[in-house]
């Protein structure tokens, strides 16, 4: 099926209202829908990153998600998002393969990551 494509990623959050700011305001993602009922809120990311109550499963947050927002500046949006207050587990460090890399925490716990892919 060479028509798939990813349309969007569910990150699991311990509530809406308390996540939504960070990645509304300190990330910049506009908001797309929030449900009425508080059940998910839908942000575009390129992709659609929805976010959803972890419900009755508390394992589902606090861990790697596997999420990376592709920076054009790694010091550049680095400073910019520890100057919003935004929580580094690591500054950033260039990787094998070329690229440099950190890692952030939402405020459920979840590691994020902001990405600079080398140049050609």
């Amino acid at each position: 099926m060479s028509d798939l494509k990813i349309s969007g990623y569910r990150i699991f959050v311990p509530d809406i209202a308390g996540s939504l700011p960070f990645y509304r305001d300190m990330l910049g993602l506009p908001v797309r829908v929030i449900s009425e009922d508080g059940g998910f809120a839908v942000l575009d990311a390129g992709i659609m990153l929805i976010l959803e109550p972890v419900g009755d499963d508390p394992t589902l947050t606090g861990r790697f998600t596997g999420v990376s927002f592709e920076v054009p500046d790694m010091a550049s949006a680095y400073q910019e998002l520890r100057g919003k207050g935004v929580e580094f587990t690591n500054g950033p460090h260039k990787e094998d393969w070329g690229g440099t890399l950190a890692h952030f925490k939402d405020p459920g716990g979840n590691t994020l990551t902001i990405v600079e892919y080398p140049r050609d």
